[in-house]
């Protein structure tokens, strides 16, 4: 799996709640808490519509910005880890994707991250949503990183 892609005009913005519950998970301080700043700021403004997702279970749905939440909970409190970005891919109801961008750490080892991260979300997929309607989803996980500092995305 490539984790070097390249967003694109149909690239989903953060949404605010995703950094608000990075803040409520552990106070960032120095360098994180500028970058964390720089990224949410004018978020207010920016609201979209949620997705209901189906799941294994019949009568069952589960909003994409519960899932994009999850995952940045989970992310951030079994790799200590700041989610900035998830997006929750496909079409109507259904998921055939997931992106994500964390927040990298020097002396990082960022393939083996990746995997990590790969992990919690494809746990966190089975338990919300079911192992059928995620099987592809959960093949299609794409993580990316960015710099501490210079706020640019690694590749």
């Amino acid at each position: 799996m490539n984790d070097l892609h390249v967003d694109d005009e149909h690239s989903d913005e953060t949404d605010a709640w995703l950094v608000e519950a990075g803040r409520r998970l552990d106070e960032p301080t120095g360098d994180v808490q500028r970058l964390i700043d720089a990224i949410s700021a004018d978020l207010s403004r920016v609201r979209r519509p949620a997705r209901t997702l189906t799941s294994d279970t019949p009568g069952v749905a589960v909003s994409d910005r519960i899932i994009k939440q999850l995952l940045s909970i989970r992310i951030r409190s079994t790799l200590g880890r700041l989610v900035v970005f998830v997006a929750v891919d496909g079409e109507a109801d259904l998921i055939d994707g997931i992106r994500i961008g964390l927040i990298a750490r020097y002396h990082d080892e960022l393939p083996a991250r990746s995997e990590d991260v790969r992990d919690v979300v494809d746990d966190v997929l089975v338990a919300a949503l079911g192992r059928h309607t995620t099987a592809t989803a959960r093949q299609n996980i794409t993580v990316r990183w960015q710099d501490v500092y210079t706020r640019e995305w690694l590749t």
